[in-house]
């Protein structure tokens, strides 16, 4: 009698399908800090600041497994502002991330929907702002390393890792009929990583880029905080941005004991519709060192030369920062950390990230806070 159950047993598992294997991920993050800027509009301010060393946020991960190493995937990313319970990004419900794909360990990975560039995905690790845990952006964020806007209309490809080396390429339309590259972007990233050493490359372009076609590849999230510098003419506030172009290389090297330094160049051209230009340049490192399992330490240094066209100006920034970070578990740290910035030239505004401008040349921001991770 055994033999014959086992038998019939057996004969029903081999003659089902295999169901494949699906799954839902509920994550977020929310981090809220304290802070006192020395000069924020001409006077000094202490105030709370919502995701000062990484942006709150609240989302859904889909995966389907399809067999044969292929899967369908989904995400749902909701970026929002704990200080006033509203949402981030314009007001969008999913204004971090929303995009629907397919993925094969063999041949990549293909989404669509609203998502980063290649320098988000490249280069803002290797930044200080990122690898230290603070706000220490480069000047007005113009290469979106702090994931200031998102590319809405976008396919996304990113290739499997082959010997360390991987690729990604994104392409956003305008969505505008009759006008094809009014409003769309591009941009390609290459990655290598061997050992303790990772470097990175990256490109992007955008045409058209704001609110002259509200619904193309960048919108009201490219041009809308106070601290968003460059995108108008020096010369001119009603002449925006015809074309933004970036491009970028970076590394980082872990050489053991905790000790982690950074360092990346990029390059960003402006130019506007009445016909004059900027050029910036950003050099910069950071060193990260984890004293114990829970306490890391990090310091960076970036420098920003500025060459506008059309007239003469060559302005001038200088940004630091110095952090702490304690965990207190696996999914909650305590963090402190003061940026500060000092400008020269004309066209030079000291701003950092998440602040009004100073009426000075220079900013500092002291900041304390807790993030908690789920």
């Amino acid at each position: 009698m055994k033999n014959r159950w086992s038998y019939a047993t057996a004969l029903m598992l081999v003659s089902c399908p295999v169901l494949a294997q699906s799954s839902v991920t509920i994550y977020g993050l929310i981090s809220e800090g304290i802070g006192w800027v020395n000069n924020e509009g001409g006077a000094h301010n202490y105030k709370l600041v919502s995701g000062p060393n990484q942006n709150n946020r609240f989302g859904f991960k889909v995966v389907e497994d399809l067999g044969g190493g292929n899967r369908a995937i989904a995400q749902l990313e909701n970026g929002f502002d704990i200080t006033n319970g509203k949402f981030g990004q314009g007001g969008r419900m999913f204004g971090r991330q929303a995009l629907v794909g397919l993925s094969s360990n063999a041949w990549g990975t293909v989404t669509a929907g609203r998502q980063y560039d290649m320098f988000w995905d490249y280069m803002a690790p290797l930044s200080t702002a990122s690898a230290t845990g603070g706000l220490a952006d480069h000047p007005g964020d113009a290469d979106n390393l702090m994931g200031s806007w998102r590319y809405s209309n976008s396919i996304k490809y990113a290739s499997p890792t082959f010997a360390g080396l991987n690729a990604e390429a994104l392409y956003a339309f305008s969505n505008a009929a009759g006008a094809f590259a009014f409003n769309r972007a591009y941009s390609a990233g290459l990655g290598y990583e061997y050992g303790r050493l990772k470097i990175a490359l990256a490109y992007l372009q955008i045409d058209n880029p704001g609110l002259g076609n509200p619904n193309g590849a960048v919108s009201d999230d490219y041009a809308g905080a106070p601290f968003f510098l460059f995108r108008t003419s020096p010369l001119n506030p009603l002449a925006g941005v015809d074309r933004q172009r970036n491009v970028g290389i970076g590394g980082r090297y872990d050489f053991g004991h905790g000790v982690r330094w950074n360092v990346m160049i990029d390059n960003i051209q402006y130019a506007y519709h009445d016909g004059t230009s900027l050029t910036l340049t950003n050099y910069d490192t950071s060193l990260t060192y984890s004293a114990t399992a829970a306490l890391t330490l990090g310091a960076g240094y970036i420098y920003t030369h500025g060459k506008y066209g059309g007239l003469n100006a060559n302005p001038h920034w200088h940004t630091a920062q110095v952090s702490v970070d304690y965990l207190l578990s696996k999914r909650t740290d305590i963090y402190i950390f003061d940026d500060f910035q000092q400008v020269s030239g004309p066209y030079a505004v000291a701003d950092i990230y998440l602040n009004a401008p100073s009426k000075s040349r220079n900013q500092n921001l002291l900041l304390a806070g807790i993030r908690h991770k789920f």
